[in-house]
């Protein structure tokens, strides 16, 4: 009897021992504009951004929107677009002056579940009907790279969608939704396929990766999907790249929301 209750008091010590440690510290990255700042340091605002049209012709304006354009005033775009206002994590974009279009993350709270004649006028839109768990923005990703693989001249340092950590750390999870672009431009053939690999890299080594399928044949995510990457481990630095798709013609947008960091 002693023995058995020694026993119980050695793990009833070891229990308040481990609840006398640190707690766990989180923190949400959500894309609401108040949480954010430009790289400069000033206030994110989304408004409205007026781009042409390839092959359509003439100008169109996307609306509640933002991305690298007004910041290719003298020469092409290729940084830190916004970062959390805390600086714990920056967002990589660009914007080419030349071609009149971005690349990267760029931000939008323009939601629309309606199909389209020309889909790419939703470059901006997520298929859901608003951001992730109840929010209104979300980031937008344009993997301009792997399109571009097959011309390297033309790859941009912020082409493949790029979060950057100020300190390592564990990402829990994200969300994740089709582009409107891309949930319209795909029509349910058997061999359409629209995956997002997600690669978590430390120091600039890979610490490892997962895939999520967001388009299979004539199925499609409808809404957003959260995605576990917990597998990756302590990591500085999330990368994006598309696969499945045919580089020479299919978009490659995808959107993203609500990222859960365990910090170290």
């Amino acid at each position: 009897m002693l023995l058995l209750f020694s026993a119980a008091a050695f793990v009833a010590c070891s229990d308040d021992e481990k609840k006398d440690g640190p707690d766990p510290v989180y923190e949400v990255i959500s894309f609401e504009p108040s949480k954010l700042l430009t790289a400069d340091g000033k206030a994110v605002s989304l408004g409205d951004v007026t781009m042409n049209i390839w092959n359509l012709g003439g100008d169109y304006t996307y609306h509640n929107a933002f991305c690298g354009k007004p910041y290719a005033t003298t020469a092409d775009f290729d940084d830190v677009l916004f970062t959390t206002a805390n600086g714990s994590a920056s967002f990589l974009s660009y914007y080419a002056s030349q071609f009149d279009a971005w690349g990267g993350i760029a931000l939008a709270a323009s939601p629309d579940m309606n199909p389209s004649e020309q889909p790419i006028t939703q470059q901006f839109s997520v298929w859901a009907g608003g951001g992730a768990e109840g929010t209104s923005t979300y980031a937008v990703c344009y993997d301009s790279n792997t399109p571009t693989e097959v011309s390297p001249e033309y790859m941009t340092a912020s082409g493949y969608p790029t979060i950057r950590f100020s300190k390592a750390c564990k990402v829990l999870n994200l969300w994740i939704a089709n582009s409107t672009y891309v949930y319209n431009w795909f029509q349910g053939a058997a061999d359409d396929l629209f995956q997002v690999k997600i690669t978590g890299k430390k120091g600039g080594s890979e610490t490892g990766s997962t895939t999520v399928t967001l388009i299979e044949g004539n199925g499609k995510l409808s809404g957003w999907k959260n995605v576990d990457l917990q597998s990756l481990g302590e990591v500085d630095e999330l990368v994006f790249k598309v696969q499945g798709i045919d580089v020479t013609s299919d978009p490659s947008y995808f959107c993203i929301d609500e990222i859960r960091l365990q910090l170290l």
